[in-house]
């Protein structure tokens, strides 16, 4: 797989792993740690590390989990004896996100990944073909997973995510196992970087958080770069985003991730008064009723053509949008199993994700650029 500025090493994996460098490449490491991400902290302590991850589920309030990380259990001090230890660097892990499987891959780590979840939607081919020859095993989802195949793996830790606060058994089942887990909330995020930087959390269980950190620095210049060139150009169209379902629109909220890029990328996003960061239940008449204005459709749910559209609500071919043949998805890099690179590696690369939404809102600010995650539908 290869990204425009980004050389794609191999995935060696010996005492450490090799990370995944560029041409441009800024010699500052870089030492702060969360510009954009609320979702976790770092209390660096010389011979260890305190983590804190905050909130990793919709609706947790209040929520934290601590993990103490270090060589060496002997480094931390007795007082401290209580918080769930992790030895650093790991080199077998479980990732139960297509997301945690793109950071670790990022990171030049992906050779540590000994299981999954959801195998079957996972984009990266190499990855995939590990599961396919065994080498990588899928250990189910949700309430649903193979705890005897996760103590067969025996992994350094398990990367866990929740949507809901009843994953909590889950991480109970594995401390009761002996499993060391750590909480991940990447996806909650509404920042684009916010998500992104989360690289730099993972970075921490590997000990290559200079490499994360560079990494991030290019990322982050790239997107604001981008983000400032559109923020001047007009006209500014007016953004219309997901599909329904069922009769029920989940509609992006005004304070969102998808609301952000559109915002970044130079367009108005007709929902953008919305005060809420999550998905918001509408119904499809109070949807219509703006959709009439708006210029761009995109990230319509997993429409592959037009046609997919208008089968789900016949009035869709009344909307100038669709008339004119304005419509985007995100789904220009998928697998045969359904997964979809958008949301594998693209939320480590925002600034692609970016770019493609600037190459649709106003075509001649990049010319040059190439569409990395958007197509248009026909």
């Amino acid at each position: 797989m290869r990204f425009p500025g980004l050389l794609i090493g191999s995935l060696l994996f010996l005492a450490g792993c090799v990370g995944r460098t560029s041409p441009e490449v800024d010699s500052d490491s870089g030492d702060s740690f969360t510009r954009y991400a609320s979702g976790f902290r770092v209390d660096e302590r010389g011979d260890y590390r305190i983590v804190k991850v905050i909130n990793p589920w919709q609706q947790s309030r209040d929520v934290i989990f601590t993990y103490l990380l270090a060589h060496d259990k002997e480094m931390v001090p007795d007082s401290l004896s209580d918080i769930p230890f992790i030895k650093t660097p790991v080199r077998r892990v479980i990732a139960l996100s297509t997301t945690h499987v793109a950071m670790i891959d990022q990171l030049g780590c992906a050779a540590s990944i000994v299981g999954v979840s959801g195998g079957g939607y996972i984009y990266n081919s190499s990855i995939s073909e590990r599961i396919r020859s065994g080498a990588i095993v899928d250990v189910g989802y949700g309430q649903g997973l193979d705890y005897e195949a996760i103590v067969r793996l025996d992994p350094d830790v398990i990367f866990l995510y929740g949507v809901e606060g009843n994953v909590v058994t889950i991480l109970e089942k594995l401390s009761d196992l002996g499993i060391p887990a750590v909480f991940c909330g990447e996806y909650l995020e509404s920042h684009p970087l916010g998500k992104a930087e989360w690289i730099r959390y993972f970075s921490l269980f590997y000990e290559n958080e200079k490499e994360s950190a560079r990494f991030f620095n290019r990322v982050d210049s790239a997107y604001n770069t981008l983000a400032a060139m559109a923020s001047q150009a007009r006209p500014r169209p007016n953004v219309l985003t997901g599909l329904p379902w069922k009769d029920t629109w989940f509609m992006a909220g005004g304070k969102s991730f998808a609301a952000r890029l559109i915002e970044d990328a130079g367009g108005d996003y007709l929902w953008s008064g919305n005060s809420s960061s999550q998905a918001v239940p509408l119904d499809l008449e109070s949807v219509y009723l703006k959709a009439v204005n708006a210029d761009i459709w995109v990230n319509p749910g997993a429409a592959a053509s037009m046609s997919d559209i208008l089968l789900l609500d016949e009035r869709f071919s009344n909307l100038p949008v669709v008339q004119e043949g304005s419509v985007y998805n995100n789904n220009a890099r998928t697998s045969q199993g359904g997964g979809n690179d958008y949301w594998e590696s693209g939320t480590v690369r925002p600034d692609l994700v970016l770019g493609d939404l600037i190459k649709v809102f106003h075509p001649g600010l990049l010319s040059e650029h190439q569409f990395v995650y958007y197509r248009k539908l026909k």
